[in-house]
Protein backbone atom coordinates (compact mmCIF):
# COMPACT_ATOMS: atom_id res chain seq x y z
CA UNK A 1 0.00 0.00 0.00
CA UNK A 2 1.44 3.54 -1.06
CA UNK A 3 1.56 6.08 1.47
CA UNK A 4 -0.71 8.31 -0.16
CA UNK A 5 -3.38 5.49 0.67
CA UNK A 6 -2.52 5.11 4.09
CA UNK A 7 -5.19 6.33 6.42
CA UNK A 8 -7.33 6.02 9.32
CA UNK A 9 -10.53 4.55 8.96
CA UNK A 10 -13.44 4.79 11.65
CA UNK A 11 -15.76 2.70 11.97
CA UNK A 12 -19.26 2.53 13.94
CA UNK A 13 -20.22 0.18 16.31
CA UNK A 14 -22.73 -1.33 14.06
CA UNK A 15 -20.09 -1.49 11.78
CA UNK A 16 -20.51 0.93 9.62
CA UNK A 17 -17.98 3.20 8.17
CA UNK A 18 -18.22 6.77 9.00
CA UNK A 19 -14.40 8.55 8.09
CA UNK A 20 -11.46 8.09 7.06
CA UNK A 21 -8.58 10.08 7.92
CA UNK A 22 -5.32 11.01 5.34
CA UNK A 23 -2.27 11.37 6.41
CA UNK A 24 -2.40 8.97 8.99
CA UNK A 25 -1.61 11.16 12.53
CA UNK A 26 1.29 10.17 14.40
CA UNK A 27 -0.79 8.53 17.89
CA UNK A 28 -4.10 8.17 18.63
CA UNK A 29 -4.69 11.84 20.17
CA UNK A 30 -3.83 13.42 17.11
CA UNK A 31 -6.67 11.38 15.21
CA UNK A 32 -8.79 12.04 18.42
CA UNK A 33 -8.40 15.81 17.14
CA UNK A 34 -8.64 15.57 13.38
CA UNK A 35 -11.85 13.99 14.40
CA UNK A 36 -13.22 16.60 16.45
CA UNK A 37 -12.52 18.70 13.24
CA UNK A 38 -14.04 16.81 10.75
CA UNK A 39 -17.12 15.47 12.63
CA UNK A 40 -17.74 17.89 15.78
CA UNK A 41 -17.16 15.22 18.10
CA UNK A 42 -15.72 16.90 21.01
CA UNK A 43 -12.25 15.18 21.35
CA UNK A 44 -12.82 14.25 25.39
CA UNK A 45 -16.47 12.66 24.34
CA UNK A 46 -14.10 9.97 21.91
CA UNK A 47 -13.48 6.60 22.44
CA UNK A 48 -11.56 4.72 20.08
CA UNK A 49 -11.53 0.68 21.10
CA UNK A 50 -10.45 -2.45 18.12
CA UNK A 51 -12.82 -3.79 15.65
CA UNK A 52 -14.34 -6.85 17.04
CA UNK A 53 -12.84 -6.08 20.07
CA UNK A 54 -13.32 -3.88 23.55
CA UNK A 55 -9.94 -2.91 23.90
CA UNK A 56 -9.75 0.90 23.99
CA UNK A 57 -6.49 2.88 22.65
CA UNK A 58 -4.99 5.27 24.98
CA UNK A 59 -4.24 8.71 23.76
CA UNK A 60 -0.68 8.41 23.94
CA UNK A 61 -1.25 4.62 21.53
CA UNK A 62 1.68 5.10 18.15
CA UNK A 63 0.03 4.72 14.68
CA UNK A 64 2.09 2.34 13.28
CA UNK A 65 4.29 4.46 10.24
CA UNK A 66 2.81 2.79 6.81
CA UNK A 67 -0.17 1.25 7.64
CA UNK A 68 -3.16 1.72 7.77
CA UNK A 69 -5.36 1.97 11.26
CA UNK A 70 -8.93 0.83 11.93
CA UNK A 71 -10.91 1.77 14.67
CA UNK A 72 -14.53 1.96 16.19
CA UNK A 73 -15.33 5.15 17.48
CA UNK A 74 -17.62 5.59 20.35
CA UNK A 75 -19.05 8.71 21.82
CA UNK A 76 -18.95 8.82 25.78
CA UNK A 77 -20.93 11.23 27.63
CA UNK A 78 -19.92 10.91 31.27
CA UNK A 79 -17.65 13.62 30.96
CA UNK A 80 -20.91 15.89 30.37
CA UNK A 81 -21.93 14.82 33.83
CA UNK A 82 -19.12 14.27 36.31
CA UNK A 83 -17.97 16.33 38.67
CA UNK A 84 -14.71 17.78 37.29
CA UNK A 85 -12.60 16.82 40.55
CA UNK A 86 -8.76 18.13 38.43
CA UNK A 87 -9.72 21.10 36.82
CA UNK A 88 -11.07 23.01 39.93
CA UNK A 89 -8.67 25.40 41.57
CA UNK A 90 -9.71 24.00 44.89
CA UNK A 91 -10.08 20.82 43.89
CA UNK A 92 -8.64 19.90 47.84
CA UNK A 93 -11.70 20.79 49.34
CA UNK A 94 -14.47 18.47 47.91
CA UNK A 95 -14.61 14.51 47.29
CA UNK A 96 -16.30 13.11 43.95
CA UNK A 97 -17.63 9.65 44.64
CA UNK A 98 -20.25 7.02 42.47
CA UNK A 99 -17.44 7.39 39.53
CA UNK A 100 -17.35 11.24 39.49
CA UNK A 101 -21.35 11.88 39.78
CA UNK A 102 -21.90 12.42 43.49
CA UNK A 103 -19.74 15.56 45.16
CA UNK A 104 -19.39 16.71 48.82
CA UNK A 105 -17.30 18.29 51.04
CA UNK A 106 -17.19 16.94 54.69
CA UNK A 107 -14.07 19.08 55.57
CA UNK A 108 -14.88 22.46 54.08
CA UNK A 109 -12.48 25.14 55.54
CA UNK A 110 -13.96 28.09 53.63
CA UNK A 111 -17.95 29.78 53.11
CA UNK A 112 -18.23 27.79 49.83
CA UNK A 113 -17.29 25.91 46.65
CA UNK A 114 -18.37 26.08 43.03
CA UNK A 115 -18.34 22.44 41.64
CA UNK A 116 -18.58 22.05 37.43
CA UNK A 117 -18.58 19.15 35.33
CA UNK A 118 -15.34 18.19 33.22
CA UNK A 119 -16.40 19.21 29.83
CA UNK A 120 -19.26 21.08 28.67
CA UNK A 121 -22.47 20.64 26.25
CA UNK A 122 -22.09 22.20 23.51
CA UNK A 123 -25.01 21.15 20.99
CA UNK A 124 -28.27 19.17 20.91
CA UNK A 125 -30.90 18.82 23.93
CA UNK A 126 -29.68 17.52 27.44
CA UNK A 127 -31.70 16.35 30.08
CA UNK A 128 -29.90 16.10 33.75
CA UNK A 129 -31.22 16.13 37.48
CA UNK A 130 -29.81 17.24 40.48
CA UNK A 131 -30.45 14.58 43.25
CA UNK A 132 -30.19 17.16 46.74
CA UNK A 133 -29.52 14.91 49.12
CA UNK A 134 -28.46 17.67 51.33
CA UNK A 135 -28.63 21.16 51.53
CA UNK A 136 -27.13 22.97 54.65
CA UNK A 137 -27.96 26.55 53.99
CA UNK A 138 -28.23 28.02 50.13
CA UNK A 139 -27.27 26.43 46.91
CA UNK A 140 -27.46 27.12 43.62
CA UNK A 141 -27.52 24.49 40.42
CA UNK A 142 -27.46 25.27 36.24
CA UNK A 143 -25.18 25.96 33.89
CA UNK A 144 -22.01 28.11 33.44
CA UNK A 145 -20.62 29.66 30.67
CA UNK A 146 -17.07 30.94 32.16
CA UNK A 147 -15.17 27.63 33.92
CA UNK A 148 -13.01 29.81 35.60
CA UNK A 149 -16.08 30.46 38.00
CA UNK A 150 -15.39 27.05 39.74
CA UNK A 151 -13.85 27.38 42.96
CA UNK A 152 -14.30 29.67 45.58
CA UNK A 153 -13.53 32.79 44.17
CA UNK A 154 -17.26 33.73 43.56
CA UNK A 155 -20.30 33.54 45.81
CA UNK A 156 -23.20 33.02 45.11
CA UNK A 157 -24.64 36.04 43.92
CA UNK A 158 -21.55 36.88 42.13
CA UNK A 159 -22.04 33.92 39.63
CA UNK A 160 -22.98 34.71 36.54
CA UNK A 161 -25.15 31.44 35.64
CA UNK A 162 -28.97 30.19 34.50
CA UNK A 163 -29.43 28.78 37.61
CA UNK A 164 -31.86 27.08 39.96
CA UNK A 165 -31.73 28.80 44.04
CA UNK A 166 -33.42 25.88 45.97
CA UNK A 167 -33.64 28.84 49.24
CA UNK A 168 -32.28 29.05 52.53
CA UNK A 169 -32.74 26.24 54.58
CA UNK A 170 -34.19 27.08 57.96
CA UNK A 171 -35.81 30.55 56.81
CA UNK A 172 -39.56 30.59 55.80
CA UNK A 173 -38.78 34.66 54.72
CA UNK A 174 -36.80 36.50 52.55
CA UNK A 175 -36.64 37.72 48.69
CA UNK A 176 -36.15 35.26 45.61
CA UNK A 177 -32.38 37.00 46.25
CA UNK A 178 -32.04 35.59 49.51
CA UNK A 179 -34.41 32.98 50.99
CA UNK A 180 -36.94 31.95 48.14
CA UNK A 181 -36.65 29.43 45.55
CA UNK A 182 -35.87 31.42 42.47
CA UNK A 183 -34.82 31.41 39.18
CA UNK A 184 -31.15 33.40 39.18
CA UNK A 185 -30.21 34.23 35.46
CA UNK A 186 -27.02 35.88 34.47
CA UNK A 187 -26.47 37.93 37.91
CA UNK A 188 -30.51 39.06 38.54
CA UNK A 189 -33.40 36.96 40.62
CA UNK A 190 -35.82 36.61 37.97
CA UNK A 191 -38.88 34.62 39.63
CA UNK A 192 -39.97 32.67 42.02
CA UNK A 193 -39.51 28.68 41.96
CA UNK A 194 -40.88 26.83 44.43
CA UNK A 195 -38.39 26.34 47.06
CA UNK A 196 -37.02 22.59 48.45
CA UNK A 197 -36.97 20.77 51.40
CA UNK A 198 -32.93 19.95 53.26
CA UNK A 199 -33.07 16.31 52.10
CA UNK A 200 -34.45 14.10 48.98
CA UNK A 201 -35.87 16.51 46.31
CA UNK A 202 -34.78 16.62 42.29
CA UNK A 203 -34.36 19.23 40.21
CA UNK A 204 -34.27 18.87 36.54
CA UNK A 205 -32.87 20.33 33.52
CA UNK A 206 -33.65 20.54 30.35
CA UNK A 207 -31.37 22.63 28.12
CA UNK A 208 -31.53 23.08 24.11
CA UNK A 209 -28.23 24.59 23.11
CA UNK A 210 -29.98 24.68 19.08
CA UNK A 211 -32.65 27.14 20.60
CA UNK A 212 -30.02 28.85 23.21
CA UNK A 213 -33.21 27.98 26.35
CA UNK A 214 -33.14 26.02 29.19
CA UNK A 215 -35.78 25.22 31.55
CA UNK A 216 -36.14 23.94 35.14
CA UNK A 217 -38.90 21.68 37.06
CA UNK A 218 -38.66 20.46 41.01
CA UNK A 219 -39.75 16.80 41.21
CA UNK A 220 -41.50 16.76 37.58
CA UNK A 221 -43.12 19.69 38.05
CA UNK A 222 -42.59 22.36 35.47
CA UNK A 223 -41.13 25.86 37.28
CA UNK A 224 -40.19 27.85 34.56
CA UNK A 225 -37.66 28.44 31.35
CA UNK A 226 -35.05 31.45 30.27
CA UNK A 227 -32.56 31.88 27.54
CA UNK A 228 -29.12 30.65 27.85
CA UNK A 229 -26.11 31.62 25.86
CA UNK A 230 -25.70 29.51 22.32
CA UNK A 231 -22.23 28.42 23.50
CA UNK A 232 -20.26 25.88 25.43
CA UNK A 233 -22.13 25.68 29.00
CA UNK A 234 -21.03 23.58 32.29
CA UNK A 235 -22.90 22.64 35.00
CA UNK A 236 -22.58 23.74 37.83
CA UNK A 237 -23.26 23.05 41.68
CA UNK A 238 -22.77 25.69 44.78
CA UNK A 239 -21.70 23.72 48.01
CA UNK A 240 -22.35 25.48 51.00
CA UNK A 241 -21.75 23.11 54.01
CA UNK A 242 -19.76 20.48 54.85
CA UNK A 243 -23.04 18.36 54.68
CA UNK A 244 -23.94 19.52 51.27
CA UNK A 245 -24.33 16.54 49.25
CA UNK A 246 -25.46 16.76 45.80
CA UNK A 247 -25.87 13.85 42.89
CA UNK A 248 -25.47 14.52 39.15
CA UNK A 249 -27.67 12.51 36.74
CA UNK A 250 -27.49 12.39 32.97
CA UNK A 251 -31.01 10.44 31.87
CA UNK A 252 -32.31 9.86 28.51
CA UNK A 253 -34.50 12.76 27.15
CA UNK A 254 -37.63 10.30 26.86
CA UNK A 255 -37.62 10.90 31.15
CA UNK A 256 -37.70 14.45 30.53
CA UNK A 257 -40.99 16.07 32.19
CA UNK A 258 -43.03 16.78 29.05
CA UNK A 259 -43.98 20.14 30.64
CA UNK A 260 -40.01 21.13 30.34
CA UNK A 261 -40.38 20.48 26.51
CA UNK A 262 -43.14 22.43 26.18
CA UNK A 263 -41.83 25.24 27.83
CA UNK A 264 -38.84 25.64 25.54
CA UNK A 265 -41.28 26.10 22.60
CA UNK A 266 -43.10 28.72 24.53
CA UNK A 267 -42.81 32.31 25.42
CA UNK A 268 -39.33 32.61 27.92
CA UNK A 269 -39.38 34.22 31.17
CA UNK A 270 -37.67 37.83 30.38
CA UNK A 271 -33.87 37.75 32.59
CA UNK A 272 -33.20 41.14 31.43
CA UNK A 273 -35.70 42.29 34.66
CA UNK A 274 -35.55 41.13 38.01
CA UNK A 275 -33.63 41.74 41.44
CA UNK A 276 -30.07 42.11 40.47
CA UNK A 277 -28.28 39.67 42.73
CA UNK A 278 -25.06 41.67 43.80
CA UNK A 279 -26.90 45.03 44.87
CA UNK A 280 -30.24 43.63 45.97
CA UNK A 281 -32.38 45.89 44.17
CA UNK A 282 -35.23 45.77 40.94
CA UNK A 283 -33.29 47.10 37.70
CA UNK A 284 -34.93 47.70 34.62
Amino acid sequence: MSEATVAATLYSLAGSELLQISPLPADVKELKLAIEEKLGMPYALQKLVKVGDCEQYSDEHVLPAGESFDATLLQDESPLWTWDSQGNPNSDIFICEDNGHTVKCPDLPCDYVNVITKEPIRKGMHYFEFVMHYIGDEQSCGLVADPQQAGSRHGLRDLKAWSYYPGRMGRDSGSIRDGKGALHANGKAVKEFAKLMKEGDVIGMLADMEKGAVAFSLNGELQGACEIPKCPLWVLTHLDTRQDCVELRKPCLDDAPPANLEALQGALLDISKGMRLDYGYDSD
